[in-house]
Order: C-alpha cells, then sequence, then structure tokens
C-alpha cells in the first residue's frame, strides 16, 4: 500500500442498519458508504435499503426508522452486496466506520454466506480514532458529531450516518496533534481486517452451551474473564459472534464498561451467567 498525505488520500467511510444485534441471527437492512478524499471531497455514494426476508424487530425500528413496509420489494443481500464490492473495489483503500467490529462482523458473514471473498482492505475505526483525540463523556458517534459541531441530531440510516462519519474522520485526523498521513493514521489506530471478524455458527464447545444460547437470544451476559488488561475482572457484554483467530476461538461482543466491541479469548472466560 502506497501511503499519501490525508489530504491526498481516498477513503471509504461506510455503515450498516440491521434487524438486530448478532449477525447469524439477524440481517442487513440497509448498506451506506460515501468515497472521498481527505480534504473532504466526496467522489462517489452509496446507498440501497435491503429486503432482510424477515421482521425488523420494534428496537431496531425505533432506532433507525426503516419499517418492514420500506424494505418489502428491495433487493436481497444477494444483489446488494456483490454491488457494495463493485463499490469499494479492489484496489487497496483505507475504509472507516464508527465501532467498526459491529459492521465488519455483519458483512463478514454476508461474504461468507453468499461465498464471496472478503474485501482485503483495512478498516479503521473511527471511534477508536475518537477515544485517541477527544475527552467527552459519550463516545456514541451523534455525541462526538454534537462535540465537534457538525450535527444537532443525526438520522441514524446508513448513508447520512456514513456522511457524518466522514466528517467526524476529517475533524478527528486534523485535531492536535494532527495526523498527516495514512501510514501515520495506521500507526495511530491499527487497521482492522474483515477476516478478524469471521462469525462461526458452530456448536458451542462443552461448558459453553448456556453462553451460545445467550448469543442466539442478544442477551446480555455478565462474565469473569481472565485475560485483557484487567484479568479477573467482571465484564458486562452483548454477545456479537465467535470468531477463530489462529489456532483460537475469540468471543465478539460489545463491552458495556468501555463503550465499544472487543474479543475475548473464549479458554479465558472463568464464569459466565446471564443478565435477566
Amino acid at each position: 500500500m502506497v501511503f499519501r498525505p490525508i489530504s491526498e488520500e481516498v477513503f471509504i467511510a461506510f455503515d450498516l442498519e440491521t434487524t438486530g444485534l448478532h449477525p447469524v441471527m439477524a440481517r442487513i437492512i440497509e448498506i451506506g458508504a460515501v468515497h472521498f478524499r481527505g480534504d473532504g471531497t466526496v467522489i462517489n455514494s452509496f446507498q440501497q435499503l435491503i429486503d432482510p426476508q424477515c421482521e425488523i424487530s420494534p428496537g431496531a425500528m425505533a432506532v433507525n426508522g426503516i419499517s418492514n413496509e420500506m424494505v418489502v420489494g428491495q433487493p436481497l443481500i444477494e444483489e446488494v452486496l456483490p454491488a457494495f464490492d463493485h463499490f469499494i473495489g479492489n484496489d487497496p483503500v483505507v475504509m472507516t466506520a464508527y465501532n467498526a467490529g459491529f459492521d465488519m462482523s455483519f458483512l463478514s458473514f454476508a461474504y461468507s454466506r453468499l461465498g464471496l471473498k472478503r474485501p482485503l482492505h483495512l478498516v479503521v475505526d473511527s471511534l477508536a480514532l475518537a477515544r485517541l483525540k477527544l475527552n467527552i463523556t459519550s463516545y456514541k458517534m451523534e455525541a462526538v458529531g454534537q462535540r465537534l459541531r457538525l450535527v444537532e441530531q443525526a438520522r441514524h440510516r446508513a448513508l447520512e450516518d456514513a456522511l457524518l462519519l466522514k466528517d467526524i474522520f476529517i475533524k478527528l485526523v486534523g485535531l492536535p496533534p494532527k495526523i498527516e498521513s495514512t501510514e501515520e493514521l495506521l500507526e495511530n489506530v491499527p487497521g482492522l481486517t474483515f477476516e478478524e471478524y469471521e462469525t462461526l455458527q458452530e456448536e458451542a464447545p462443552a461448558g459453553f452451551e448456556a453462553l451460545w444460547e445467550a448469543m442466539v437470544a442478544e442477551q446480555t451476559v455478565e462474565m469473569l474473564y481472565l485475560g485483557g488488561s484487567n484479568p479477573g475482572a467482571s465484564r458486562i457484554v452483548t454477545l456479537l459472534g465467535v470468531t477463530r483467530i489462529g489456532e483460537h476461538l475469540y468471543l465478539s461482543a460489545f463491552c458495556h464498561r468501555s463503550s465499544i466491541n472487543k474479543t475475548f479469548r473464549l479458554d479465558r472466560i472463568a464464569s459466565y451467567h446471564r443478565c435477566f
């Protein structure tokens, strides 16, 4: 990959809307993305509603405003994902998403389910970038956008969020100390790969059956984790899926304490119980 000054580099910001939290059980209902230069120039955009062929939960509908009626007759993911793949292209480019692991886990699973090769592009999590650059009480994308005076209230539709993310990304890299190049960006916020977010559908290992049931039911779990920066601490998480990295299985989950997606090595989970 050739590194250039941020202002001359081309990036892709993307966002998904989904029917739920778990990429195996839920489905993508909208993809939005924008090709842009680091100076803020929009090159091209992509937006498409998707018929998930299942009901959209009231909770999801309350967040994104997408109703079941809106997606009836829209293209299926089998049609949309190849079009999105064509939009992002094969030439190396840095992509960005907010709380990127969530969107990447859904896309990675969708690519696998359709037998398509996952994108090779690196993805910078703009949430991690916001945590690096800002000291605020809430790091939700809307709160960051408000802090940077970019938005008063987000719409939570895929393209609108992708465009807001573009502006947030540009503002954040420009904050002192300014990030001057793509190389410097990846040094500060290491790029994620779609391969890292492969979601496995397989039977639960012995002793983790209840964990699998909680994951399918999208329930919150409190667990005692022996790894990480605070070994032995209790973690409250919402489960997203299970990924394989090397020889080990990892639980992908939204950590409520740090408000980001994290991975937890399965064999380092000492105990767990569902939060009711």
